[in-house]
């Protein structure tokens, strides 16, 4: 599909600044900025960590919080945005490090999210961790498939697939 200058120019932009967004939400996790951390996040959303499963307000309280990682290193890949006015899914690669205590951690996989434009800014409703690597309790996590049935492919807007009413 051909698009006009002004379009491209906007679908442009939109990918800049969920790039951003991102960039910024992974930053604050390393930094344990709760406060920016939950900032990226839509009011409604839902983050699926695995282990963790709750609104994004509730992540940036379990990411900065007592207990948490004591050091925390996100490396962003490349990532691919689909773009529908203003909702948006995304699928972005990453590689983690860090330490729980003294003991170290890795991992690496995508996040796949779901994202919608409010109020002129780009949140994330819907993010869901798909490792790529065996973590410890496999069973917590989306899993990582090889063909369509992958969840990049879903487009889900919430975990049991649509978004709920208000």
């Amino acid at each position: 599909m051909e698009q006009t200058e002004s379009a491209g120019g906007q679908t442009w932009r939109d990918k800049f600044e969920l790039a951003e967004l991102l960039a910024i939400l992974s930053s604050a996790m390393d930094r344990g900025d709760a406060e920016r951390v939950g900032a990226c996040y839509a009011e409604r959303s839902f983050d699926d960590h695995g282990a963790f499963k709750g609104s994004g307000s509730e992540f940036a309280a379990f990411i900065s919080g007592p207990g948490s990682m004591t050091a925390m290193h996100h490396q962003l890949g490349q990532s691919v945005f689909e773009i529908q006015g203003d909702e948006a899914w995304g699928e972005t690669f990453f590689i983690f490090h860090g330490t729980n205590g003294a003991t170290p951690v890795s991992g690496y996989g995508r996040y796949v999210d779901y994202f919608s434009r409010i109020d002129g800014a780009w949140k994330i409703v819907y993010r869901r961790v798909v490792p790529d690597a065996v973590p410890d309790d496999l069973a917590a996590y989306w899993p990582s498939r090889r063909d369509r049935s992958d969840p990049r492919y879903d487009r889900r807007r919430w975990p049991d697939g649509d978004l709920p009413t208000r």
